[in-house]
């Protein structure tokens, strides 16, 4: 139970990080543009209710850490980053990934091409930056959760 907590976040960010330099540019780099942004779509819900079920297992197992032996300065931090890695994760999940495929559905409706300039294409194009920067955000905190979790145990 000890380490429970920062194995469920090196799995999170191992995920993420197959996700995020294989899975995408390996299905960008072989699959017509259209067909590789079906592909992904279909898979971010599946990547972000992963993400989130290892956030809630990390903070729990935080939890019955400290319900065990109480809270040490460190354990502060590490609850604050695997919450903040949960409730961005969370927020990409829920109300930045509908809106950008609605966006995206748009963007296909209007007939115009992805990389062009319509209202439909900025909205996406924001939505799409939104989404990446959220991603390093977690992953940012993934690795700090990490090395607090190193650094406490020592």
């Amino acid at each position: 139970m000890r380490l429970l907590p920062a194995a469920a976040v090196l799995l999170w960010l191992g995920i993420m990080a197959f996700f995020a330099f294989l899975v995408a540019p390996a299905a960008f780099a072989t699959l017509e543009r259209e067909a590789a942004g079906r592909f992904v779509s279909v898979m971010f819900p599946r990547y972000y209710a992963v993400g989130a079920g290892l956030g809630i297992l990390a903070v729990a197992a935080l939890g019955a850490r400290w319900a065990r032996s109480g809270w040490s300065p460190g354990e502060w931090v590490s609850l604050a980053l695997a919450l903040l890695m949960l409730v961005l994760t969370l927020y990409a999940w829920l109300v930045v990934l509908p809106a950008a495929h609605s966006a995206r559905e748009a963007l296909s409706a209007t007939g115009v091409a992805p990389g062009a300039v319509s209202t439909e294409a900025a909205a996406f194009a924001r939505l799409h930056r939104l989404s990446g920067v959220l991603n390093v955000a977690v992953m940012a905190a993934g690795v700090l959760f990490l090395v607090v979790e190193a650094v406490r145990r020592r």
